[in-house]
């Protein structure tokens, strides 16, 4: 059976070439960069950018938010809500 590759596993040379296959990239300072090359705004800590150490891309959606168990989380409650059409938040 093929072992499935996680994202946390990943080095940060490895991380960063994902990232690049999917038109985002990482600046000189390790912040991850959307398509348009402006650093991406955490949506867990607004006041600061999401770094490739704490970066997790979102599978299916290719979306890179921070890997920490509250934003994965948030983020999880956000999808159920929209798939059920509630708007609970």
């Amino acid at each position: 059976m093929k072992k499935e590759i996680i994202f946390e596993e990943l080095t940060k040379g490895e991380k960063k070439l994902l990232l690049q296959s999917f038109d985002y990239d990482v600046d000189n300072d390790g912040y991850i960069l959307d398509p348009s090359g402006q650093r991406i705004m955490s949506k867990e800590d607004p006041l600061q950018f999401i770094h490739i150490d704490r970066a997790a891309l979102v599978p299916g959606s290719l979306e890179v938010i921070d890997g920490t168990p509250t934003a994965i989380s948030k983020f999880i409650r956000e999808e159920i809500e929209s798939e059920d059409g509630s708007n609970n938040s």
